[in-house]
């Protein structure tokens, strides 16, 4: 499974494409143009479109996470900087040893997607989002994900895969940064639940746990 939304770079392009349909009709019904004269007439609107395109999918991709668009982030509810992995430890409530655990975001200003990895398997997120606080300075990593248990201590009491959710709040002023909260779990014959402790590395992601 994944998250179902709109496909913002997709509608971006289609609703391009319409408006040039709808300028070129527009101008051939009013005499406004000849139908000789028309593709040099959508050229030079094109000199229009294609920079304001450019600029969103550069916006989307880079400008978002930059010191300048991250200082009126409160303004235009500009997401926070999540993207990279964080290292630290999960603690089953269960009791047992702590268990090294490792998350990897890969972010844009639309686009949220989180792995994560553990000593004992390793989960792919289906709907990953960030809330905020009522008064949006304080932040929550948000995510529904599935799971699987690495395959060398399947047992067959245990099912082979399994969906949680995770809530960690970032604290984004602390050096480094740091996610902390909880998790549950579906997983058979009997259901998890914990605490997970994250601290920033790096923006490189391994897509394993290292």
């Amino acid at each position: 499974m994944k998250s179902y939304k709109l496909n913002i770079k997709v509608i971006i392009a289609t609703v391009g494409t319409l408006s040039l349909v709808v300028f070129s009709i527009v101008l051939i019904i009013f005499h406004i143009a000849k139908t000789e004269s028309l593709g040099e007439i959508l050229l030079h609107y094109g000199f229009i479109i294609a920079p304001v395109t450019i600029l969103w999918v550069l916006t989307d991709r880079y400008f978002w996470y930059t010191k300048l668009f991250q200082s009126i982030r409160k303004t235009l509810n500009i997401p926070p900087d999540l993207r990279g992995r964080w290292e630290g430890i999960l603690e089953n409530a269960d009791g047992s040893e702590p268990q090294k655990f490792v998350i990897e975001v890969t972010q844009t200003l639309t686009t949220l997607l989180v792995h994560s990895f553990s000593s004992i398997g390793h989960s792919e997120g289906i709907l990953c989002e960030i809330a905020s606080s009522h008064n949006e300075d304080k932040f929550t990593l948000c995510y529904l994900w599935k799971g699987e248990i690495n395959t060398s201590i399947k047992d067959i009491n245990q099912s082979e895969q399994f969906d949680g959710y995770t809530m960690l709040q970032l604290h984004e002023y602390e050096v480094p940064k740091t996610l902390i909260g909880s998790y549950f779990t579906n997983k058979k014959p009997s259901q998890t639940r914990g605490g997970i402790e994250l601290k920033w590395v790096s923006q490189k992601l391994r897509r394993k746990l290292e």
